[in-house]
């Protein structure tokens, strides 16, 4: 046997790169989001957006949302489309496309539609209209030059409006978007030609691109959106970011899983087609990431700042809890900011105050006294004034700083107390999700069911069948987007909206369509469960008799009630030891959040504030105490040095 070195070396290096890409990706997603907060933020890729894609997209991986069928002779074959692998990050790339060209629903309109005539046109031509077409096709343009020029007409006519956008000079006013939307299509079809002529479909394998050729589409694409940035977006480079990632996303997608999924149908078995379908280490995921991380890498090496946005344009605000900004106190009066201590102090305490009265909708207050109206003895608004006052007068002494501190700790304690007789209890929230999986269970049964009972031949034939395993992977999928969609659009799902419950922002505003998605991400595992155990239990409860017998210390079992228990065990075992977890969350936080909540900043309310005790004499303001008193110490507490 003959090695080849030069091959060995070549075949380490790709796998080595490989392996090691995804990883990368991941550290500067994070990086990203944590150490350049304002700016990733200003670009749409804060850390909803990284927990929605890394995590998200890691918990999504049995979700898959069929969405065609095609049959012919040989086989049928299912197509679908990943949460994780595909929908997540256009959902991603196309909400930062709203902060390039504003408004989001106008200028993603105008890009799909340019998309879907681009793509239509180049789709008739790679239609297996006939097998010689198709082979020449699966194996690549080849020496089909024509089939190359023909395919070239189309983005070329389209940069026609880019190019005369460019030509045009300074943007007139509100003309960003003129520029912005032919930006990204043209950077769009160059990535899609390149995946074209790049990639290949491999009956029985997917669709291929060889190392290191697809790095190459989303690099340049990266590279070109930055150092462009400054003709195309002018005083807004810095959304070259989300341009790169945008066009990659899109471009990957139509160029190899539209363009190169055709010759694979009918090619073996009947199979599921998915777009997307590696998950987090597919080519549709990965190339948006790969062309984010290009682009940030030209924009800083040509000088540009990581800034959190262009003069005039509002800067992002990220919401601290009150339990959360006293923390921050803590920590800066360990390392020596007494004076950040103490405006951390005082502000957490008045923090409390304000999320007290969003909760039960009171009027704002006079800014001297936050905690007016509310049901709190004299001494919280003695002790606020007393904060306040010594924040101002900025005090040197570490004592009366901790001291400081102590008294806000127990301000900040009383507000979370009042604050939790409006989120939404266990129980009742308990009640609400298990309503919630009822009603998107029960439809999926019916349809394993029917799967089951028109499906011939034993347990091993329903395992294996096409719509079985379609509809576990699609139960996941629907479930979750349906929960999703009722939260945006309704404010509520089904089953809180009976318990009264309704899903908010930290504003109390209702929650967006990003929020609701990164906030049920933390679901998916449970739907997972419920998905894979519900359906196997039906196959095993329907197919009793098909299960072969097992031997177990002499004793012969009948292998369906065997299997139907282990089954049951792990679906009833998954969802308790799950449901567990998110109980746990709302015991433990302040503000009664399971991890979905904290990550995605929102709350589960109760749709009425209901009723608050009126404010008694203790509740009415006295006159502020002199700015040199100590705090006023609470019942009960000694706060003596």
């Amino acid at each position: 046997m003959v090695v080849d070195p030069a091959a060995l070396s070549s075949d380490i290096v790709a796998n080595a790169v490989t392996l090691a890409t995804p990883a990368v990706l991941w550290a500067f997603l994070f990086l990203l989001a944590w150490e350049q907060r304002p700016f990733a933020e200003s670009i749409g890729f804060g850390r909803a957006a990284f927990w929605l894609l890394l995590p998200g997209a890691v918990l999504a991986s049995f979700a898959i949302v069929p969405f065609g069928v095609i049959s012919n002779p040989l086989a049928t074959d299912l197509l679908a489309v990943s949460l994780g692998g595909a929908i997540f990050p256009l959902i991603i790339g196309s909400l930062a496309l709203g902060r390039v060209a504003p408004p989001l629903g106008r200028t993603l309109g105008r890009l799909l539609l340019y998309l879907a005539v681009e793509s239509a046109t180049l789709f008739v031509l790679v239609l297996p209209v006939s097998a010689p077409l198709v082979a020449r096709i699966a194996d690549g343009l080849g020496g089909n030059g024509w089939l190359a020029a023909v395919l070239l007409l189309v983005p070329v006519a389209l940069a026609f409006p880019v190019l005369a956008f460019v030509r045009a000079g300074p943007p007139r006013t509100g003309a960003d978007n003129e520029r912005a939307v032919p930006f990204v299509l043209l950077l769009t079809s160059a990535v899609l030609l390149l995946t074209f002529a790049g990639s290949q479909a491999i009956p029985g394998v997917g669709i291929a691109e060889p190392f290191p050729y697809y790095f190459l589409p989303p690099v340049l694409a990266g590279a070109v959106a930055a150092w462009a940035a400054s003709r195309f977006l002018p005083g807004r480079e810095r959304y070259a970011l989300p341009v790169a990632y945008l066009a990659s996303t899109w471009g990957v997608l139509l160029g190899a899983d539209l363009l190169r999924q055709p010759p694979l149908y009918a090619s073996g078995p009947s199979g599921i087609y998915t777009v997307g379908g590696a998950g987090v280490l597919d080519l549709v995921y990965l190339s948006g990431l790969l062309a984010l991380l290009a682009a940030y890498a030209v924009h800083r090496a040509v000088g540009r700042p990581v800034t959190d946005g262009a003069p005039g344009e509002p800067v992002p605000t990220y919401p601290v809890t009150p339990v959360g900004r006293l923390a921050r106190a803590f920590r800066a009066g360990l390392d020596g900011s007494l004076d950040r201590s103490l405006e951390e102090s005082a502000g957490s305490a008045r923090d409390a105050a304000a999320q007290a009265r969003r909760l039960f909708d009171l009027p704002t207050p006079p800014p001297d006294r936050p905690w007016e109206g509310l049901p709190v003895p004299g001494w919280v608004v003695s002790d606020q004034a007393n904060l306040e006052a010594i924040a101002r007068a900025r005090s040197s002494d570490g004592r009366e700083g901790f001291r400081a501190w102590l008294t806000a700790r127990t301000l900040v304690y009383l507000g979370r107390d009042l604050g939790q007789r409006r989120f939404g209890s266990i129980g009742t929230r308990t009640l609400g999700f298990l309503i919630d999986l009822v009603l998107v269970t029960l439809p999926a049964v019916a349809v394993w069911i029917g799967i089951v009972l028109a499906t011939p031949g034993g347990i091993d034939a329903i395992l294996t069948s096409l719509p079985f395993n379609a509809a576990i992977y699609g139960f996941i999928a629907l479930s979750f987007l349906f929960l999703v969609l009722a939260e945006t659009w309704t404010g509520s799902s089904p089953g809180k909206r009976l318990v009264g419950l309704v899903v908010r922002d930290r504003a109390l505003r209702p929650v967006r369509f990003l929020g609701a998605l990164v906030r049920n991400v933390s679901v998916l595992p449970l739907l997972t469960v419920v998905g894979l155990g519900g359906a196997l239990a039906v196959a095993f409860g329907l197919r009793f008799d098909s299960l072969s017998s097992v031997t177990v210390g002499g004793i012969t079992l009948s292998g369906g009630p065997l299997a139907l228990s282990g089954v049951l065990v792990f679906l009833v075992g998954g969802v308790g030891f799950l449901g567990m977890f998110a109980v746990l969350g709302i015991v433990l936080t302040s503000e009664r959040q399971r991890f979905g909540d904290v990550i995605a900043g929102t709350w589960v309310v109760r749709r009425t504030s209901g009723v608050v005790p009126p404010p008694g004499p203790a509740g009415r303001v006295p006159p502020t105490q002199p700015l040199t008193q100590p705090p006023t110490s609470a019942p009960g507490e000694d706060r003596s040095g």
